[in-house]
């Protein structure tokens, strides 16, 4: 059976995509285990796990997504195909009327197959370290966080102050929380997003997420910041946040090690973000009576 925690960022992104494309969705089946031959789909039909057949002579209609297990395809899909990770396969039999995405896992598309179209995005899907973000985007991504570290430092330095000293004196503590709060949300999110018509709201939520982790980037910055020889905060809080995006960077290319440190840096200043109320508060932790 698959693992539901491991489905979770996936499902989040299936629901995205799904309320991107709109249109009208009464029904969707997630499969996590098991095997099964299907012979009709719902309106969106998820594959996280097990093994699923879609046998010759049998048409379906309606948006697969493979984001685990496997899927085989050797009848017809009056639809869409997209696959985030897992294992799909197109026999030759096989026909898509609609456009196939793939994003990452295995794809294995035979000879005589007919798809409408094929999308691939290489960088995301390939292994090799040059394939991952160009150089151009990863700097103008850099030099915007930089930019928005100095503006808003300038303006608002006392809520990073106050933010930074939860990450430096209560790490533990902003980490159970940051913790908390991110495995409870992305729940929440899969849960409002499977009634279909509160996925604008799950699409906020997400935005609303991702704003609060970059704040909390941005606080690493300038914590380095204030260890570089700058007298003003906001030019040094910008060199901080270069100085943090390519430590992340190199962090990131150790396999495994890496990719978890980075993620208990983030989860630590998240939950130091919130502790603090954003920073417009001091972090004071409970002290038990004597």
């Amino acid at each position: 059976m698959a693992n539901p925690i491991e489905l979770i960022p996936l499902l989040v992104v299936v629901f995205l995509l799904v309320g991107v494309q709109g249109g009208t969705v009464e029904s969707m089946e997630i499969v996590t285990d098991g095997t099964h031959t299907v012979s009709e789909i719902p309106d969106v039909y998820v594959v996280g796990g097990g093994a699923v057949t879609i046998p010759n002579d049998t048409s379906v209609s309606g948006s697969v997504y493979v984001i685990g297990g496997t899927a085989d395809v050797a009848g017809t899909i009056d639809g869409d195909v997209t696959q985030l990770s897992g294992n799909l396969s197109f026999a030759s039999s096989a026909v898509v009327t609609g456009p196939t995405q793939y994003i990452a896992g295995s794809l294995a598309v035979a000879d005589g197959a007919e798809l409408e179209s094929l999308t691939t995005a290489e960088t995301l899907a390939a292994n090799s370290p040059t394939s991952g973000r160009g150089p151009a985007f990863a700097a103008i991504q850099t030099l915007a966080l930089a930019l928005a570290a100095a503006l808003l430092v300038r303006r608002f330095e006392f809520a990073f102050a106050t933010v930074g000293r939860a990450v430096t004196s209560h790490p533990v503590v902003s980490g159970v929380v940051g913790l908390l709060v991110t495995a409870t949300s992305l729940a929440l999110v899969v849960f409002m997003a499977m009634t279909i018509i509160l996925i604008p709201v799950s699409i906020l939520g997400v935005g609303v997420g991702a704003l609060t982790v970059a704040y909390g980037y941005l606080v690493f910055g300038y914590l380095v910041g204030q260890r570089i020889p700058i007298d003003r905060p906001d030019r040094a809080s910008a060199v901080g946040v270069v100085v943090v995006a390519v430590t992340f960077e190199l962090i990131g290319a150790v396999p495994v090690v890496g990719s978890a440190v980075q993620l208990v840096l983030l989860v630590v200043a998240l939950g130091a973000v919130l502790v603090t109320y954003f920073g417009l508060r001091e972090f004071e932790p409970v002290s038990l009576p004597p």
